[in-house]
């Protein structure tokens, strides 16, 4: 049994009626010819002359043996004539239409001079001269009494008498006759013919054309969630709950741009500065609306009512001295107060600190208390009484808009809130850039981002290198792959933002390299992690610690 490329027919050719000449002698071949044979079925090829002319053409069968060379096979089905007013070759099916076709022959002739060529262009054949024959296969048609035409002697042409032999016909093809100096294919020659024929390749996605068409898919959907506002537009305290990617800080930003336009003092508010740094510079414009980080908006308003604080100081400063600071300068002086007061990542804020918040608001009964949160994120607040300091009012958000498909399964194996529904775009898989040692990462790292950057695949300002530990940050230096960077609250447009992952905590980026992995081992900081990427995320480290956050292995203890 001959060794086929395809092994199998695919469906589309066994059920192709046109097609079921080829069909039969790809099964006699198969069947027939010995093991030591390899049988290549439509090969396609194309060239261009020396002029621009470009031609294209395909063998049907190529046969290939170390020892007797090359076979080039052009299979015609039904009753094959040629015109003899012009030459046109012709054929016939079972119902009497008649088909032209190409010259058999010349088809044969041409990819035999065309395969031959790129051969001898190979390092492995260079020089040698293969010895290799060409021919046609006319399983419709009875052999003649003489041959069809001067290039088409009987001898290089097999007919319906010969199928049941066709192996035969073959093997004569390929070893009769002198060889005039033709050298054999050789194993050699096999590994090139194959390198040639049938070598498989599967080419990296163009990752900036992924990264336009699904930013564009996740804007939409993003910009879809405002219709949810207009729902909740009689209720004056709510609780709008939904993991990573969920809208929330959209929501937040469109409820308090929307009640700053109504007149209204506002307050935008979260624990992280970073993100309090994005929310300024998103909302920026916008008269009557305050965008301050929870504790700079209590230091501020402290100094605006005259009340010192210490500038710095142990953790129950900021635990219990700027809250009562806060509410005591809104007491003093009311015009500091909200009509309206939003926290976006509420998960990050002690019960106290909400109750301190809800105290801001100088009339309780026309005024607004907002608090988006992630039931499944507590990095920062150590309470377990959360839940009692919200609004009474609540509404799940359950589709993940941000993130693409493939990153959404994997942040979800870390995510122990509420069911979350991906609505995003399919994506490319989550990368893996393996290191033999950690030490290593950063300069695989610099040679990846180098590469997407280069070929103007991404832009420096769509990526953010995110560390679970403070050594890898010292690593990278300010600059990855020849580009600058900058912290997570200092986002410049042409920078690459190079920070922890706890910093980047409420912010995302279209493209997010994770390293320092062997530091991120606390599940809900993994997944904090592994949904800052809105459509491309890939990981630095060693095969274990890459597996063990795509749970590709057991983790310890479990």
């Amino acid at each position: 049994m001959a060794r086929m490329y395809p092994r199998e027919l695919p469906r589309h050719v066994l059920e192709n009626p046109k097609l079921s000449s080829e069909v039969r002698v790809y099964e006699r071949i198969r069947d027939k010819l010995p093991r030591d044979y390899n049988c290549y079925y439509s090969r396609s090829w194309h060239e261009a002359d020396r002029d621009g002319a470009e031609f294209d053409g395909e063998a049907d069968f190529i046969v290939a043996h170390a020892e007797h060379g090359l076979l080039f096979l052009e299979v015609k089905g039904g009753r094959v004539s040629c015109r003899e007013a012009d030459g046109q070759w012709l054929s016939e099916d079972r119902d009497g239409f008649k088909f032209r076709i190409k010259n058999p022959i010349s088809q044969a002739r041409s990819s035999k001079h065309h395969f031959l060529k790129r051969l001898k262009a190979s390092r492995a054949l260079k020089g040698r001269f293969i010895r290799a024959r060409h021919g046609a296969i006319l399983p419709g048609s009875v052999r003649p009494q003489r041959a069809l035409a001067a290039d088409a002697p009987l001898e290089i042409i097999a007919f319906g008498n010969d199928m049941e032999s066709l192996d035969r016909w073959i093997v004569r093809r390929m070893t009769e006759g002198d060889d005039h100096g033709e050298s054999a294919l050789g194993l050699d020659g096999l590994r090139a013919l194959e390198e040639l024929l049938a070598s498989h390749f599967e080419l990296r996605a163009h990752i900036g054309l992924s990264l336009a068409d699904d930013a564009r898919t996740i804007e939409r959907l993003t910009s879809e969630q405002a219709w949810i506002l207009d729902s909740l537009a009689d209720n004056k305290e709510m609780a709008i709950s939904g993991g990573a990617g969920s809208g929330k800080t959209v929501l937040a930003v469109e409820k308090a741009t929307r009640s700053a336009a109504d007149g209204r003092r506002t307050l935008l508010t979260c624990y992280n500065a970073p993100l309090a740094a994005h929310l300024r510079t998103v909302c920026q414009g916008n008269e009557g609306l305050v965008v301050a980080s929870f504790h700079s908006l209590c230091r501020g308003l402290a100094q605006k009512a005259g009340i010192e604080l210490p500038s710095d100081g142990d953790q129950s400063v900021f635990d219990h001295l700027l809250p009562e600071a806060l509410v005591d300068a809104v007491s003093n002086i009311p015009d500091l107060g909200f009509d309206t007061v939003i926290i976006d990542e509420g998960q990050d804020f002690r019960d106290s600190w909400l109750h301190a918040l809800r105290l801001t608001i100088n009339e309780p009964d026309t005024g607004e208390f907002y608090v988006f949160y992630d039931d499944n994120q507590r990095l920062f607040s150590p309470e377990k009484g959360f839940m009692d300091a919200l609004p009474a009012s609540s509404i799940a958000l359950t589709r993940n808009l941000r993130n693409t498909r493939r990153i959404h399964d994997l942040m979800t194996k870390w995510y122990q809130g509420r069911r979350s529904i991906p609505a995003g775009p399919e994506g490319e898989p989550v990368g893996s850039i393996v290191c033999r040692k950690g030490e290593m990462a950063p300069a695989r790292l610099n040679e990846r981002i180098a590469q997407l950057v280069r070929s103007g695949q991404v832009k420096p300002g769509q990526i953010a290198v995110l560390s679970g530990t403070g050594d890898a940050l010292a690593a990278l230096g300010e600059r990855i792959a020849g580009n600058a960077t900058c912290r997570a609250d200092g986002v410049r447009p042409d920078h690459i933002v190079l920070d922890t992952v706890r910093r980047f905590k409420g912010l995302s980026r279209p493209c997010v390299f994770l390293i320092g992995i062997e530091g991120l081992t606390d599940p809900e900081l993994i997944y904090v992690a592994t949904s800052r990427a809105n459509v491309l995320l890939e990981l630095v480290g060693t095969a274990d610690d890459i597996a063990r956050l795509k749970q590709e292995v057991q983790p310890v203890g479990q």
